[in-house]
């Protein structure tokens, strides 16, 4: 003989296991997810010197004092390694010989939280000497000649 089943009513209910709830004061809105900030900043020099290095500096804060990382980014030149703190960095930036026509140097301080969050802050200088590839020279200009593994300057 077979048997039978009848399913009553489809419904079936687990145990349920507490959930846990942050506590939180009444009227208390929940923790807002804020980006750092960037509170300071110090530039050593706003135009470009030939050969001379122009320091940057950035201060910065997390509203929540997460950890905070500091990285650099240049447009052109070369900048040395960073020296940092839980919530500043300086870098030193040394300028290329000349840059190409209508480059204004620049570079950019950005600061990062532990939950990926970020705010950034870009400087720029003045005063570059422009590069030139062909025709005439201007006063103070160089040519940058790009060979397959190679950069020569020729000064004029």
């Amino acid at each position: 003989m077979a048997a039978l089943g009848v399913v009553v009513g489809g419904c079936s209910q687990q145990p349920a296991e507490p959930v846990a709830r942050p506590a939180s004061a009444p009227g208390s809105k929940p923790e807002a997810h804020l980006a750092p900030r960037i509170t300071s900043t110090f530039q050593s020099d706003l135009r470009v010197s030939a050969g001379a290095r122009v320091t940057f500096r950035v201060v910065a804060s997390d509203p929540h004092a997460r950890a905070l990382t500091i990285t650099w980014a240049a447009n052109t030149g070369t900048l040395e390694r960073a020296v940092a703190e839980a919530t500043q960095s300086e870098v030193e930036w040394t300028p290329p010989l000349c840059v190409l026509t209508g480059t204004t140097p620049s570079i950019t301080a950005t600061v990062t939280n532990a939950l990926g969050m970020s705010a950034s802050t870009t400087f720029t200088l003045t005063g570059a000497t422009t590069c030139v590839a062909e025709g005439e020279l201007p006063e103070g200009s160089r040519i940058l000649s790009l060979h397959s593994e190679s950069v020569a300057w020729n000064s004029r």
